[in-house]
């Protein structure tokens, strides 16, 4: 009887962590709407908020190297950085101020898991249970799984790693470049799109879609193989 009542109440739980922050976030735009419904000014809104960015592309930079190792969703923010500083210094530059800012989320968020916070995390997360002696090659292939697996959120994929005592020079040997190719897909993508460069946009799309393509064929393979 334990068996089929207990996982009801974890299906309920989780279902009320996704349902309760959509409707707050739902009522909010509503709420919003309501007082200006005019889209001019939202579109007015957003254009001084993007030159604000232009004019201050360091709080681009921090917000890319913080706030995705603090859980916020790192697609928008990497768009976000495409949309407003691809137009100032192009592709090229924007790409390797993306890559250096989200690599430093990536050294930080690893620093702190794999250090202070380890114990604090081992207790309240794992709960004490007994962390996986891994290899070399164990972890390589987690941390490839881990990156390139959509879906899993990017605080929690260094959070793990770090917890797990992935060796740090395998660490970042592995995840800048896996991290890189989908921040150039979706830093392009942004940038093309505002700027109206369609043949730069079909790229940035090109790429986002062969990645997951890729990503899901390597994925199926690690199960047959497991099997």
């Amino acid at each position: 009887m334990t068996t089929t009542s207990e996982p009801r109440p974890r299906f309920l739980r989780n279902l009320a962590l996704l349902l309760i922050p959509a409707l707050i976030s739902a009522m909010t735009v509503f709420l919003l709407w309501q007082r200006h419904p005019e889209l001019d000014y939202w579109l007015q809104l957003l254009d001084r908020g993007r030159t604000l960015l232009e004019e201050n592309p360091w709080a681009l930079i921090a917000a890319l190297a913080t706030l995705p190792g603090m859980g916020f969703p790192i697609t928008p923010v990497i768009l976000l950085f495409g949309v407003v500083l691809v137009p100032r210094y192009g592709i090229p530059s924007t790409l390797a101020l993306a890559i250096a800012a989200q690599g430093l989320c990536t050294v930080w968020t690893y620093a702190l898991a794999a250090g202070p916070l380890r114990g604090l995390l081992t207790r309240y997360i794992l709960r004490h249970r007994e962390l996986p002696d891994m290899s070399e090659g164990n972890a390589l292939r987690l941390c490839l799984i881990l990156r390139l697996t959509p879906g899993i959120p990017y605080a929690i994929q260094n959070i793990v790693l770090g917890i797990l005592g992935m060796p740090f020079r395998l660490y970042l040997l592995v995840s800048i470049p896996t991290t890189s190719i989908w921040t150039a897909g979706y830093v392009i993508t942004g940038g093309a799109i505002f700027e109206g460069q369609i043949g730069w946009a079909i790229t940035g799309v090109i790429v986002i879609i062969v990645l997951i393509l890729a990503t899901r064929m390597w994925n199926r393979k690690n199960v047959k193989n497991a099997e």
